[in-house]
């Protein structure tokens, strides 16, 4: 479906306006629930989660325009590895998710200890890695201005999230996290480094 240079500049203005609204929700009031009560209230961890549904809905706005969902009509190895992507991508969600424990503890409501462990060695944010794979694979699959433009702005929401909650966990955790943030790169490392 062809898009009109208006609704083009739209969307791309949509994108920006998030990627600036999430700049100031995690830097000021993220940030300050966390350095007020040393973790987040409940409704500030579920802002969160509204933060990522509504950029995944903003992502597939365009295709929402369809009547129904768009064919896939890239070659077999386009195919392929755009299957193998989003496998990849769930995954690690997945295993970040079952690792991480209780969906308190996701949203921040419950930092009672830091996770090192499973695809926790091979990452600090593996969710995040995984939800751009993700997007990574969709692209692969439906490519389009628009689900580049959406990784991009992931790309600058899920940064600035960690940002803020790496000051978090480091007045929390200390010298146990810096340590941990020694042996464990922010996004992704395989295999991970010796002992």
């Amino acid at each position: 479906m062809d898009y009109s240079l208006n609704f083009v500049l739209f969307y791309l203005m949509l994108q920006l306006i998030l990627i600036t609204c999430s700049f100031f929700y995690y830097n000021n009031y993220i940030k300050n629930v966390f350095l007020k009560n040393g973790k987040l209230t409940l409704f500030a961890g579920f802002s969160q989660l509204a933060v990522f549904i509504i950029h995944g809905f903003l992502l597939y706005l365009p295709y929402y325009l369809y009547t129904e969902w768009p064919k896939i009509e890239v070659g077999a190895i386009s195919y392929i590895i755009g299957i193998v992507v989003l496998l990849i991508s769930i995954s690690i969600m997945v295993l970040g998710i079952v690792t991480l424990g209780p969906i308190m503890r996701m949203m921040g409501v419950n930092s009672s200890d830091l996770t090192v462990k499973g695809i926790y060695k091979f990452s600090r944010n593996p969710q995040i890695v995984g939800y751009g794979l993700l997007l990574l694979g969709f692209g692969v699959l439906w490519p389009s201005w628009y689900i580049f433009a959406g990784l991009i702005s992931y790309v600058f929401i899920g940064h600035r999230m960690i940002l803020t909650e790496e000051l978090h966990l480091e007045s929390l955790f200390a010298d146990k996290y810096i340590s941990y943030c020694n042996k464990t790169p922010r996004y992704f490392r395989y295999p991970p480094p010796e002992k």
